[in-house]
């Protein structure tokens, strides 16, 4: 039997496309009819790009990327705004310090060359008042605050010095000032609230200052004012006084012009001569192992003549420093000659 022949399907034709051109539309209105425009295939649908996430992404990277160093430079500035404050902070500790009377405190916070006296000295002055911090100026580690205060009422700059360490600022330059005191021979050293101050040199900080005023019998020592501005341009010199007491004073001018009177025929003044000590005896030294006290006296003439004499006066104390007896030089002896004086 014969193979049956094959079969042979013929391919499906797509439905044509028609052209939106052809669609059948209302003879009156113009309109495409609904029902031709329903047969339409659906148009093929492209994918559409995310254009408005793709814009937004990179204006969020620009500001992003445009923010950092703005913010970096917020945090730099940060940074050196608290630095700048510490080192004010830590100027104004040292002020506050001072203004305390806490000497020993500041001297830990800014080095000196020497020792300053215990706290208790510099409490007892009028001490610098307003203190205030100015300028600053930091360059790496180091800076330089400039700082302001008032001392005896006089106002006071100074540029202090200052090195950051591990974080810290340390002050390196101090305001406690070199002073210099002198005192008479055989005097001993200067006291200021019972604190007996180095020889010569010494070291405070601003205030006003006034020395232990000490009187005995024969002599008055102390009592002396200073003013120490704590700038190293205007040195301080004390200059310790002493003086003597009222009734030693008018017993030394009394003994002076009996000597001179005492002269005979070598004395320089006429017998019946008015003789006067217009400026008083003033304090020359003392002795300091035997405590006797060394005076000046000049006597004069009181008619004018221009005649006068310098006298060296000694008053001659026991142990317990009562006067027990007086020396005389002139006007007959030679200069700082003592004898006995005449009566």
């Amino acid at each position: 039997m014969p193979d049956p022949a094959p079969v042979i399907e013929a391919p499906v034709e797509p439905p044509p496309v028609r052209d939106p051109r052809s669609i059948e539309r209302d003879p009156q209105s113009g309109a495409p009819d609904p029902v031709a425009e329903r047969d339409l295939p659906e148009p093929f649908a492209r994918p559409r790009r995310p254009w408005r996430q793709l814009v937004i992404a990179a204006l969020i990277g620009m500001l992003v990327g445009a923010g950092l160093p703005t913010a970096m430079q917020g945090i730099d500035e940060a940074a050196a705004d608290a630095r700048v404050e510490r080192l004010r902070q830590t100027a104004m500790d040292y002020l506050t310090a001072i203004a305390e009377g806490a000497s020993d405190r500041a001297t830990a916070m800014a080095p000196v060359e020497g020792e300053t006296p215990p706290d208790a000295v510099l409490q007892s002055a009028e001490r610098l008042d307003q203190p205030e911090v100015r300028m600053t100026t930091v360059d790496g580690n180091a800076a330089t605050v400039e700082v302001r205060y008032r001392v005896a009422g006089q106002t006071v700059t100074r540029a202090l010095e200052a090195e950051e360490v591990d974080g810290a600022w340390q002050l390196r330059t101090s305001i406690a000032e070199d002073v210099t005191a002198y005192t008479y021979d055989g005097m001993g050293a200067v006291t200021i609230a019972g604190v007996e101050l180095p020889p010569r040199r010494t070291l405070l900080y601003p205030g006003e200052y006034e020395s232990d005023r000490v009187e005995t019998s024969l002599l008055i020592t102390g009592g002396d004012r200073i003013v120490v501005d704590g700038d190293p341009t205007t040195p301080t010199e004390l200059f310790a006084t002493m003086a003597l007491t009222d009734s030693l004073k008018d017993l030394a001018e009394e003994v002076a012009i009996a000597h001179v009177r005492a002269c005979d025929a070598e004395c320089a003044f006429p017998p019946d001569a008015e003789l006067l000590t217009p400026d008083g005896p003033w304090v020359m030294g003392v002795n300091g192992a035997t405590g006797a006290v060394d005076l000046t006296v000049q006597v004069r003439s009181g008619a004018f003549t221009g005649q006068m004499i310098d006298m060296q006066l000694r008053a001659i104390v026991d142990e317990a420093g009562t006067l027990v007896s007086w020396q005389c030089s002139g006007p007959t002896t030679a200069p700082f000659e003592l004898e006995p004086c005449r009566r």
